[in-house]
């Protein structure tokens, strides 16, 4: 089940501290403006493209973040193109993959904890130093 409240706050949080209009974004993401508004107060869910079109406009932002909050696990190229300086998620690892099928398949209590832990170690491999055992 896909928690579209939080994916259409998050959204718009990015969207603004982008300094994007809604037209702005929609340009850049070749998502019409109407409809990024339509995400943004939860009218419509997004296809597994949109999300990605938006998290390519707002290049500084995690896809995979906004895959799973639209409830898409995902792929491994989109896990390799989406690196940001540490290794790139090995989504052909079982538990790693089990880990994705869980959250997809868990009610939004858990997505909620599975998310928050999610972030958690994304600030934690943020912060380490390189040469820094995990």
């Amino acid at each position: 089940m896909k928690d579209m409240v939080q994916f259409g706050n998050r959204i718009r949080r990015l969207r603004q501290q982008h300094n994007f209009s809604l037209r702005e974004l929609g340009e850049r993401s070749g998502v019409s403006y109407s409809f990024i508004n339509s995400i943004e107060n939860n009218r419509f869910s997004p296809s597994r493209e949109t999300v990605i079109a938006l998290a390519d406009a707002l290049s500084a932002v995690d896809k995979d973040e906004l895959l799973l909050l639209a409830g898409f696990a995902p792929t491994e190229s989109d896990a390799l193109e989406s690196q940001t300086g540490v290794e790139a998620l090995e989504v052909d690892d079982p538990e790693v993959s089990l880990f994705f099928k869980d959250f997809k398949n868990a009610p939004k209590e858990r997505r909620d904890e599975m998310l928050r832990f999610w972030n958690f170690i994304k600030d934690q491999q943020q912060t380490r130093k390189p040469d820094s055992q995990q």
